[in-house]
């Protein structure tokens, strides 16, 4: 199995960390990521570091791949790898990142459209995706809710400032 998500029109992929060649393990590392998405979700080395010590049945970090390379990373956690306010059935998206030069195309709303069908071939039986985005990420929220996920719960102060519970129902499960 290549750990690839089917691509919309040929041009988007989920591309699971130990799928990926060594040229597009160093892309990860050299995305061009804005200094607040380092504040709020920390550095790609650390994020790619807790994918490779991590559990893979509880860790997995995700590559975005257009036709033009990889354009953004994000990682999946559930069980004992997730915060503790995952529900057991769910695991979050943490630090979603897309690069500067292709951010505002949609391609992180489109990566998020693919996440499910991952989860389908990869995590079965989770039911839902959760994560927790800065009240002032407003692009990103917007990403977010046009990609199906709803705000729940009271908005809670994180580590940096107040942020938001946003959740996506899988249904009952995630089997084809």
């Amino acid at each position: 199995m290549s750990g690839a998500a089917p691509a919309p029109r040929g041009q988007l992929a989920l591309v699971h960390w130990p799928a990926l060649t060594a040229a597009e393990r160093d892309a990860v590392l050299r995305l061009e990521i804005s200094a607040a998405q380092v504040e709020f979700a920390g550095t790609l080395h650390k994020s790619v570091a807790a994918c490779e010590r991590g559990d893979p049945a509880e860790v997995a970090g995700l590559a975005i791949r257009t036709e033009a390379g990889i354009v953004g990373w994000l990682v999946l956690k559930r069980g004992a790898a997730a915060p503790d306010w995952t529900p057991p059935d769910g695991a979050v998206v943490s630090g979603l990142r897309m690069d500067l030069r292709h951010q505002g195309r949609g391609l992180g709303t489109a990566a998020l459209a693919l996440l499910p069908g991952w989860l389908a071939r990869h995590w079965p039986d989770t039911t839902m995706l959760a994560l927790r985005v800065d009240d002032g990420n407003v692009a990103g929220i917007r990403a977010y809710e046009k990609a199906g996920w709803a705000e729940v719960g009271a908005r809670q102060m994180g580590r940096v400032g107040v942020e938001r519970t946003m959740t996506l129902r899988l249904g009952a499960g995630t089997r084809p």
